[in-house]
C-alpha cells in the first residue's frame, strides 16, 4: 500500500475544504431574494401602500419606461450602497433591472445590510414586458 507524505496529506485535505466552500458560497450566493413571475410581482408590490418597487436601472434605461410607482436607485452608481443604507429595512422591496444580474448583487447586498423583506422581478424588466405588463413613460 502507497504511504501518503503527511504534510501532502493535509495540503490535500485543505485544498479539498477550500475549494468546497468557495464552490458552495458561489453556488448559494448568486441566489439573491426570492424571485417572483411579473404576474406574482404586479400582484404583491402592488398590494400595500408601504411596498417600495426598486428600479436599480440607470438613469438611461429608465428613461425608456419603468415600472409604475418605482423609485430609483442606479445600481451602477458610485454611491448605490449609501442610498440602499438610506431606505427603510422595516418596509417590503420589490426589486428589478433589465434582465435581472444585477438584481442579484443588489438584493444579496439589501439583505446583508440587514433588509428582510426584498424580493426580486424574474427575468427583470425584459420578462415583465414579455409578458405584456405596461410600462409607464417619464413626462
Amino acid at each position: 500500500m502507497y504511504k501518503i507524505n503527511p504534510q501532502l496529506e493535509k495540503s490535500i485535505l485543505l485544498f479539498v475544504i477550500i475549494f468546497t466552500v468557495t464552490f458552495t458560497h458561489q453556488v448559494f450566493a448568486q441566489e439573491g431574494a426570492p424571485k417572483l413571475s411579473p404576474e406574482q410581482f404586479d400582484i404583491q408590490a402592488h398590494q400595500k401602500k408601504k411596498n417600495v418597487i426598486l428600479d436599480i436601472r440607470t438613469p438611461e434605461e429608465t428613461a425608456e419606461g419603468y415600472i409604475e410607482g418605482a423609485e430609483f436607485i442606479n445600481f451602477l452608481g458610485d454611491n448605490f450602497e449609501e442610498e440602499i443604507k438610506k431606505l427603510n429595512k422595516n418596509r417590503t422591496y420589490y426589486v428589478y433591472c433589465r434582465s435581472a444580474k444585477r438584481t442579484i448583487p443588489a438584493t444579496e447586498k439589501m439583505k446583508a445590510l440587514g433588509f428582510k423583506k426584498v424580493y426580486m422581478l424574474e427575468g427583470g424588466l425584459n420578462n415583465w414586458v414579455a409578458a405584456g405588463k405596461p410600462l409607464k413613460k417619464p413626462e
